[in-house]
């Protein structure tokens, strides 16, 4: 088998992001959300090698059911978007984890959460949360997993 060059190993990485994100049923949003939260960027034509590899392997981990490698540490605060807001406590932050530890997610960096967190609080990152905008999605999260709970009791009665 012939070795492939550089280009011809970038383009196998980009297609197997592309078939991961298929086989996972992402649809173009949600598909934009993935690469934004795990690499920064939107595009794969934008991410470095590394990013695409580490891109790919975090969809394979999906793929295959197992949790995303590394997710257990809190994001750092970032300065954009915070104008002086309180930051959420280390409180909040456990809350949170536990969380999504419930939903089933696999912890503070599961894009799941981040797309939450996008339509909650109408932040870009988690590190932009304010603490008032932290109880927002703890509130949330909270209510939509007491809303599938009552939902699984009552199929199960049914």
């Amino acid at each position: 088998m012939a070795m492939k060059n550089p280009a011809q190993l970038r383009a196998a990485l980009i297609g197997k992001v592309h078939t991961l994100a298929k086989r996972l049923g992402y649809d173009e949003d949600t598909y934009r959300v993935v690469l934004l939260t795990q690499t920064g960027k939107t595009s794969c034509k934008d991410m470095s090698d590394k990013q695409l590899s580490r891109l790919a392997d975090a969809l394979d981990c999906l793929a295959k059911g197992k949790p995303l490698p590394d997710a257990s540490n809190a994001p750092k605060a970032s300065a954009k978007g915070l104008a002086g807001q309180t930051l959420p406590t280390a409180k909040q932050w456990e809350t949170l984890a536990a969380l999504t530890s419930r939903a089933g997610w696999s912890g503070l960096e599961d894009f799941r959460l981040l797309s939450f967190a996008r339509h909650t609080a109408k932040v870009v990152e988690l590190g932009e949360l304010s603490r008032a905008a932290m109880s927002k999605v703890i509130s949330g999260l909270s209510r939509m997993l007491a809303q599938h709970a009552h939902s699984d009791c009552q199929e199960a009665k049914a």
